[in-house]
């Protein structure tokens, strides 16, 4: 046997020995790092395992990442067994990014071991002063038609700041630019989103910065779930109707867009003719609703809606619909009126119909009574 063979032999005898060889102890993962990926919030985070474990095959290892805002102590943990990490995060701030070594099984002869964590900061830029980023960012959905977002300029931003607005989601492969900003006078204060850019159920993120003659603008960075902003029309084709003195059946169309009809709810308020407003949630994706009430006079109702908890986390009412107005007067409602009107004129028909019969009967008995006596006297003159 040559001697390469030997020590191959050697090698395959000797490696199972020095590979099982029992850990008491773990250190933490090597070269932990943070990239940022251009897309306004996602970071990626890797690391490398520690050496000792390069060797050993039959351990279990995981790990334990955490992660939060350097001011925050609300940090999220996860673990995996991978050797990286992507997700969202708030670049306002610093980021601080902790991770340990878990290690269990044969290795460790049943025993749990842990390392200590390994730590970095990954802090976003932050040029410009704190005072010149925009200020009260506010976006609407109206409709799942369009977005509109608009912004107040900064506490120290001079009139005439240049803000850009740049947004990013996962249907895109690099950040973009607004294409359509909204303006006041020559200032930019919002940008106008059309239905292609709007993407529901995902992380929308949005930067806004800029430059102005104090120079840069400080970033401002934001991430919105765009479900939770929707702010659908007004319901129309409201009817009113009623069939008893105490109760108004309401009826009222969907709003026309895109939103599914069982993601609305509705609220229904009304009130006579001075009294305040009360309220009626309609939870229940329902287009019809029974208002009990209490006087015999003009009722006026309106309705709006929103997504229900079942389609978003949040929700923004609509504007309230074209107030409808069922007047009252006697018992309780246009069907009422007209129930009553067709009463009376039956009475009324009953009373002339009973009074017409009353009156040929009288008649053709006065008729008839004339004969007789007539007929009296001529028999009593031919006797």
């Amino acid at each position: 046997m040559d001697l390469d063979n030997i020590v191959a032999f050697l090698a395959i005898i000797l490696w199972p020995t020095a590979g099982s060889e029992m850990l008491t102890s773990v250190d933490p993962p090597t070269d932990l790092q943070v990239t940022d990926l251009g897309h306004l919030g996602p970071l990626h985070i890797r690391w490398k395992a520690p050496l000792i474990l390069t060797s050993k095959r039959l351990c279990v290892v995981r790990y334990m990442l955490s992660y939060c805002n350097v001011d925050s102590t609300n940090c999220k943990r996860v673990i995996t067994k991978q050797l990286e990490y992507t997700d969202g995060f708030n670049l306002n701030k610093g980021i601080k990014v902790k991770i340990q070594t878990f290690v269990k099984d044969q290795c460790t002869n049943g025993t749990k071991l842990h390392s200590d964590w390994a730590e970095t900061v990954y802090r976003p830029s932050m040029e410009g002063h704190v005072d010149s980023k925009v200020r009260d960012l506010q976006c609407i959905v109206y409709n799942l038609e369009y977005m509109d977002c608009r912004w107040q300029n900064g506490l120290s931003a001079p009139n005439a700041t240049s803000y850009r607005l740049y947004y990013w989601h996962e249907e895109l492969d690099e950040t973009t630019e607004c294409n359509h900003y909204i303006r006041n006078q020559e200032s930019i204060v919002g940008c106008h989103f059309l239905s292609d850019n709007l993407i529901e159920f995902s992380d929308f993120n949005i930067c806004i910065n800029g430059s102005s003659t104090m120079g840069p603008v400080r970033p401002a960075y934001y991430t919105l779930q765009l479900q939770d902003l929707v702010k659908v029309a007004a319901p129309d084709q409201i009817n009113l109707t009623s069939s008893r003195t105490d109760t108004i059946y309401v009826q009222w169309k969907p709003p026309a867009s895109k939103i599914k009809p069982h993601c609305l709810k509705y609220e229904v308020q009304f009130r006579g003719k001075s009294s305040d407003w009360q309220t009626k949630v309609i939870p229940e994706p329902v287009t019809s609703t029974t208002l009990k009430v209490t006087t015999k006079a003009m009722h006026c109702v309106r309705v709006r809606a929103t997504v229900n908890m079942f389609c978003a986390d949040k929700s923004i009412w609509s504007d309230w619909g074209s107030i409808q107005c069922l007047t009252e007067p006697s018992d309780g409602g246009e069907d009422v009126i007209k129930h009553n009107f067709l009463a009376e004129l039956i009475v009324l028909m009953a009373l002339v119909l009973f009074t017409l019969v009353l009156c040929i009967g009288t008649l053709y008995s006065w008729i008839r009574w004339k004969r007789l006596v007539a007929k009296k006297k001529l028999n009593i003159l031919l006797s």
